[in-house]
């Protein structure tokens, strides 16, 4: 695995001329290293990188950034660095809201993704209002375990519970008070990844993409909960990819 400089990235795979670039933006509390089983199933001629929040991993001792815009800022320079490639951004509950703010820097410096997914979280003016960052540790792991019941046992450790948890509480005070005076849209085409029974965001939350994109949203349903995408990363590459396909033209 190769590394840049710039710790807002990690590389999990890189060539010397590739189709494109995939940059997966993590949820709320996760790190780079949620996206490596990707490489599995991605065509070896896409990159793969993913924003690596201050907080976790190697930047476990840095301090938490609680503002979404401060994170979206960061990954955008960060991104703007790397030698021009078809960019595509792929961004998981949280992570699809820093997708979105990430894209419209990018294309305010003329540096825009050829395609934006975001997955299981609404558009900033469908998003309820919550302040779950203000509430007891005990509340807010309950929050977590309902939505990933696959993630719960790590939470019945006292020592995991202490490592782990201040970074998801900055994370949830980011998502909590992201808000946007006017809404913008992208030029870039969005489309949207929904698992069927996920209790977090509605079909209707999930449509209302459509009115920051000049391009119809897909809505791409999937079986599952919240965290449908870790039971399946291979048909959830493949939608990616089909749909990159159906506006390029060209296959991946």
């Amino acid at each position: 695995m190769s590394a840049l400089p710039n710790p807002w990235l990690r590389v999990l795979r890189q060539g010397e001329q590739p189709r494109a670039r995939l940059v997966c933006l993590p949820h709320a509390g996760g790190s780079a290293s949620f996206f490596r089983s990707w490489l599995a199933h991605l065509p070896g001629n896409i990159d793969l990188l993913a924003a690596q929040y201050p907080g976790r991993e190697e930047r476990f001792n840095e301090p938490h950034v609680t503002c979404l815009m401060r994170l979206a800022e960061h990954v955008s320079q960060a991104l703007q660095a790397l030698p021009p490639a078809p960019l595509l951004l792929f961004g998981h509950s949280m992570g699809a809201a820093v997708a979105y703010e990430t894209a419209l820097r990018l294309e305010l410096a003329g540096r825009g993704p050829m395609h934006v997914f975001v997955s299981a979280h609404p558009p900033p003016h469908r998003q309820p209002s919550s302040d779950l960052h203000r509430q007891s540790d005990a509340a807010l792991i309950a929050d977590i375990r309902r939505q990933d019941h696959g993630g719960a046992s790590l939470w019945d450790d006292p020592q995991l519970r202490a490592l782990f948890l201040p970074a998801v509480r900055s994370d949830y005070q980011a998502i909590e008070t992201w808000h946007r005076e006017s809404l913008q849209t992208l030029n870039a085409p969005i489309d949207v990844l929904l698992a069927r029974d996920d209790q977090e965001v509605s079909l209707s939350q999930a449509t209302a993409w459509r009115q920051l994109s000049r391009h119809v949203p897909d809505i791409g349903l999937f079986d599952g909960h919240h965290f449908y995408l870790k039971q399946q990363p291979r048909p959830v590459i493949e939608y990616l990819l089909q749909r990159v396909a159906h506006y390029s033209g060209t296959p991946l």
